[in-house]
């Protein structure tokens, strides 16, 4: 059964590939871990950016260019069993309001895309991946289709790979060329394979990474 749940996961991602309208855009030009260097000090642990975006001051003044922000719905890929649908969808809208809330006072919130927008696609498991979630999603998704919550894929089609993580990418709303993008381990004193098993470990794990997201983020104010 569960392995039956894992191929209709990924049966239903292609067939929403298949089905769409026009070329697809592959979202990210990372495919593993490995492409990432380590966050900043206080941050996330792991950042990847855009081949001439990696200069500080260079990322800055690219997202200086825009002025708002479409949040794209939550990942959520959990154990099976660990939490109910009602869990995640209260998961989903508590981190995608916490996140607002930490941008709001750089980038306007927006639910429409301009030429001037940013996307957002944040994913949260307490699964062990081979590689970055986003990182397979985006390439097999079509640009412009939302991402639905995606919940309970065993852990047994995995690999022993990686860790248990929350994943930011952060691209161009209108061309989904990916900006950056950011992945964090951390969850204050509990591990984010166990602070998913519960609904106010998982609170608090968002807070702090919202908090640590933060510090990563701070070019986004106009210089």
């Amino acid at each position: 059964m569960r392995t039956k749940r894992v191929w209709w996961l990924f049966a239903t991602l292609l067939l929403l590939a298949g089905c769409a309208s026009g070329p697809l855009t592959k979202a990210t030009s990372f495919t593993s871990y490995q492409d990432f260097s380590p966050g900043p000090e206080g941050g996330v642990d792991l950042v990847w950016v855009k081949m001439g975006l990696r200069d500080a001051s260079r990322l800055q003044r690219k997202l200086a260019e825009y002025d708002s922000v479409v949040i794209d719905e939550v990942i959520v890929i959990v154990e099976d069993e660990s939490l109910s649908q009602a869990e995640i969808d209260e998961l989903s809208h508590y981190l995608v309001e916490k996140i607002k809330h930490k941008i709001s006072p750089y980038k306007s919130v927006v639910d429409q895309p301009t030429k001037h927008s940013l996307r957002l696609s944040i994913a949260l498991s307490n699964v062990e991946t081979p590689n970055p979630i986003l990182a397979v999603t985006s390439s097999v998704l079509p640009f412009g289709l939302a991402i639905s919550t995606i919940s309970k894929v065993t852990t047994g089609e995995h690999t022993n790979v990686g860790s248990a993580s929350i994943e930011l990418l952060v691209s161009d709303a209108m061309s989904g060329k990916p900006l950056f993008a950011a992945i964090d381990r951390q969850a204050g004193n509990k591990d984010i394979s166990t602070m998913i098993d519960s609904l106010d470990d998982a609170k608090d794990a968002i807070d702090y990474w919202v908090d640590r997201l933060g510090i990563t983020m701070q070019g986004w104010q106009q210089p």
